[in-house]
């Protein structure tokens, strides 16, 4: 773990669920290939890249969070929409096996 204050990781994980809650209000029924904002999602590998840990369970709250909600979306379309999110260009770039693995690990987590 790294020096990082824990509002930091709290703050991200909000901008996440945020970021998926506005896009599932407003393309109900297409979240699956939206691109969720580029700022938030380097955010997020930032957060893997300096704790695989941390990355995890931010991911996890977030997609259980949002697919929680009262007339939210369903779990699976909010993965598919980080794993398609996480594979855009941003920086660092990831592949879909490392999109894949890592949303299956924090769904595994659950």
């Amino acid at each position: 773990m790294s020096d990082i204050p824990g509002a930091v990781y709290g703050t991200i994980r909000l901008a996440l669920e945020s970021n998926l809650r506005d896009y599932h209000r407003r393309f109900p029924g297409e979240l699956d290939g939206s691109d969720l904002y580029g700022d938030i999602i380097t955010a997020v590998k930032w957060v893997h890249e300096t704790s695989p840990q941390t990355g995890l369970y931010l991911v996890q709250s977030a997609l259980t969070n949002v697919s929680t909600d009262e007339d939210g979306p369903a779990l699976e379309d909010v993965a598919r929409c980080l794993r398609h999110s996480l594979t855009q260009p941003s920086s660092p770039e990831w592949t879909q096996e490392e999109a894949d693995r890592f949303v299956t690990a924090a769904l595994i987590a659950r």
